[in-house]
């Protein structure tokens, strides 16, 4: 007769194997398999959105955010998606980056982040480098807060107040 020990001893092996396998293969939407160097950009605003870099190849720093993003140099779209809708966030999968489009940013919505107005030019600002909503509350820990120029800063806003095309 098998002893418990010796048979779940094995089979947890097997299976938490397999659970790291099947988290590592799966990037959330959070992979760095797009290419959006090769891309070609209507604006410095959307180059800025989709490589962390302005349009004189300058890099857009930040601090905070998720030490995958840290480590992995993300972009706005790393987070809030191609589409800006938002999606899952790697590691924690289970906080969902909200949508960055024209209208969850100025219209009423309900996006699950909280109840916060709507946001304008200046308190997407504050957003972007500060970490806070309309109302000055902090955004999750999750958001990093860039440390961006003034000029890039007016770029990138005017990039995420547009309609998606």
């Amino acid at each position: 007769m098998y002893s418990a020990k010796r048979i779940i001893k094995p089979v947890m092996k097997l299976t938490g194997g397999g659970l790291v396998l099947l988290l590592a293969g799966c990037g959330m939407g959070m992979d760095d398999a797009t290419d959006y160097g090769a891309r070609d950009f209507s604006s410095n605003g959307e180059q800025i959105y989709f490589t962390g870099r302005n349009q004189t190849g300058s890099a857009i720093t930040y601090l905070g955010g998720t030490m995958h993003a840290q480590m992995h140099n993300r972009t706005c779209a790393s987070c809030h998606g191609d589409d800006r809708q938002g999606q899952r966030l790697y590691p924690k999968f289970w906080v969902v980056a909200p949508p960055l489009t024209k209208h969850s940013l100025t219209e009423e919505h309900d996006d699950g982040h909280g109840d916060h107005e709507r946001y304008d030019k200046n308190s997407l600002k504050l957003a972007i480098s500060q970490g806070l909503d309309p109302a000055g509350s902090a955004l999750n820990g999750a958001m990093p807060r860039w440390n961006i120029s003034d000029s890039d800063m007016e770029d990138l806003v005017s990039f995420l107040l547009t309609d998606i095309h």
